[in-house]
């Protein structure tokens, strides 16, 4: 058994070592995955979190054995739920309301990291860096306009979702990724650095599992 195990360890780092890449080379990484969005700030006691999807390529270089730098352009989805119902009280529009269902805030950023990437064992790697988001779409449940009525009474008057939101934030990315026949599992927390909404001062945080292949 304890033979086995020797071989078995061995293999497996074996095929890590041939998944990292040598220093001075350059790959490209398609990527797919799923996201987990909540928010902080003043706003966000009245947000909860929801899961979204992302799909993008990184190009990263290999300085030398041990550390590598990489650029990225991914389509994240930045996923909240709201209930504007019973968050009525929030916003200061009274608190007699019927009870409503959640609604999913949909918003999808352009993310373009600029990763450090250091393999501290073969074929994982711990990353971290700084990352522009660019807003591309907003839609609550699926729709571009938002409004409320209670009793044929207009509470929220029917506006883009996109105009709640800034254009751009930064964040910043934290991470680690896993490497075995040129298969890249990726797990990543980028923390917002400045407010996502024009009239409050909430940022997103957004957790993250992809998938990637190495060309």
């Amino acid at each position: 058994m304890k033979k086995i195990l020797t071989f078995t360890a061995a293999a497996l780092m074996a095929i890590s070592a041939s998944a990292q890449s040598e220093a001075g080379s350059f790959t490209l990484q398609p990527n797919v995955g799923v996201t987990y969005t909540t928010a902080t700030g003043d706003g966000s006691e009245a947000v909860d979190g929801a899961i979204g999807l992302t799909a993008g390529v990184e190009g990263m270089y290999m300085i030398n054995d041990k550390f590598g730098a990489s650029l990225g352009l991914n389509y994240t989805g930045y996923n909240t739920s709201f209930n504007p119902y019973t968050n009525l009280s929030y916003y200061n529009l009274g608190t007699a309301a019927p009870n409503g269902k959640d609604v999913i805030s949909s918003n999808y950023y352009f993310n373009i990291p600029v990763m450090a990437n250091y393999y501290i064992a073969p074929g994982l790697a711990l990353k971290a860096g700084v990352a522009l988001n660019i807003l591309s779409t907003a839609k609550v449940d699926g729709e571009d306009e938002f409004s409320l009525k209670i009793d044929g009474k207009e509470i929220f008057q029917s506006s883009k979702a996109k105009d709640a939101y800034k254009s751009t934030f930064f964040s910043i990315p934290i991470g680690a990724s896993y490497e075995i026949n040129d298969f890249v599992f990726n797990l990543r927390y980028n923390f917002g650095l400045r407010s996502v909404r024009k009239n409050f001062s909430d940022s997103f945080n957004n957790l993250s599992f992809t998938v990637g292949y190495k060309f």
